[in-house]
């Protein structure tokens, strides 16, 4: 290892962690991806390790060495409440038995503001998902504020792009209704303009971060493109797909019998309030101190139709 070359430790290498590895990779550095299963290897720099991040002591062996690790790990909707918690704590410790700084991809949920808003913006929570997500977050921050920890925070909004698979627009379902011309079935409402981040976006980003030291402490939000309704950026991946657009929206109330049968359904009622107003995440700060752009949206529409052209064929 060169003087100048650090190793970056990656917990996670899924819709994220994937991009943000190869980010990594080109800035000439190490990396190790971490996550529950073993990869295969693709680069000479590149090491791939299986551990269990709910095990705290295997979580803090995979970062052994690091100078800058990744939160790039989730746990799904409904298990939050016990899961979340466990999951941020050990990759924490492995970061700070390290002594490495610690790069957090987190969302937006514990603002729980519509309208525009930036980093300044009071965080109200106004479901129980943005509650955890605030809690978790001011734990680290004061592990921070202690000098216990130096902790950065990129935060994004709702995914899309490729590779994309748990997106609010872009899962499997909606995806499949859209190659088939189908009907898309859509929470919220489809003219409401919103804030979505492109994935490739949001890997760049959060290599730049952990390139920073002096960036730790704060909260940044990641480079979107302008705010689009949900009608324009589907039609705009519709009309690159060659496909027609046709949209409903899912009534309320078949959410929620929806979510008498799946944990995951039920856990997306308190997230409305995100689609049915305007969403809009300031990025002004980054842009303007760290001259981070998004990617140019018909540039995104081309990427992400031409992925799941790829995807949607038979193997």
């Amino acid at each position: 290892m060169t003087e100048q070359q650090q190793l970056h430790v990656v917990f996670g290498a899924g819709q994220v962690g994937s991009l943000l590895v190869q980010e990594i990779l080109t800035r000439g550095h190490r990396v190790r991806v971490v996550r529950r299963s073993a990869q295969q290897a693709t680069h000479p720099d590149m090491e791939c390790v299986a551990a269990d991040v709910y095990d705290g002591d295997a979580t803090v062996r995979a970062a052994a060495g690091a100078d800058v690790v990744y939160l790039c790990v989730n746990a799904p909707y409904h298990e939050w409440p016990t899961k979340l918690p466990p999951l941020y704590r050990h990759i924490a410790a492995a970061a700070l038995a390290t002594k490495a700084r610690l790069v957090v991809l987190d969302n937006v949920y514990m603002v729980g503001a519509n309208g525009t808003f930036d980093e300044t913006t009071p965080e109200q929570p106004r479901s129980r998902k943005g509650q955890i997500r605030k809690d978790l977050a001011d734990e680290l921050g004061a592990m921070h504020a202690r000098g216990d920890l130096s902790v950065v925070f990129g935060r994004a909004s709702d995914f899309f792009g490729p590779g994309v698979s748990q997106g609010a627009i872009q899962h499997p379902r909606a995806m499949g209704q859209l190659l088939a011309s189908k009907t898309m079935d859509l929470l919220g409402d489809a003219d409401q303009p919103h804030s979505w981040s492109y994935v490739p976006d949001v890997a760049r980003a959060l290599a730049e971060l952990g390139a920073h030291p002096e960036l730790a402490g704060r909260v940044w939000h990641l480079p979107v493109a302008p705010a689009q309704t949900a009608r324009a950026q589907l039609g705009a991946l519709a009309a690159q797909l060659g496909v027609p657009l046709k949209l409903r929206t899912m009534p309320r109330w078949m959410l929620k019998a929806a979510g008498l049968f799946s944990p995951m359904m039920a856990e997306m009622d308190e997230m409305l309030y995100q689609f049915n107003a305007p969403f809009i995440l300031d990025d002004a700060r980054i842009r303007a101190e760290l001259s981070l752009q998004p990617t140019p949206l018909a540039e995104q529409v081309v990427e992400t139709a031409a992925w799941l052209r790829r995807a949607s064929r038979p193997a």
